[in-house]
């Protein structure tokens, strides 16, 4: 006779590291900092730029910081 379990135990999502989620952070930082910049009280970058500018300075895709500053990930 097989003892069968009551309930299913569901495996939890792998916890993000640390140093990641810091560099999710700063990537976030940069974005808004970026974001923030005005002139006459109208934004000074198109989000298309500004995603391009923290892709080239962070080395990755124009797409993942796209993802990681809204949460996509």
């Amino acid at each position: 006779m097989n003892p069968q379990l009551l309930f299913e135990i569901e495996p939890l999502a792998p916890q993000k590291k640390e140093t990641t989620l810091r560099f999710y952070e700063d990537v976030k930082k940069e974005y808004l900092k970026l974001y923030n910049i005005k002139k006459n009280g109208v934004r000074v970058y198109s989000v298309e730029y500004i995603l391009s500018e923290v892709a080239r300075k962070f080395y990755r895709s124009e797409r993942t910081i796209e993802n990681i500053v809204f949460n996509r990930v």
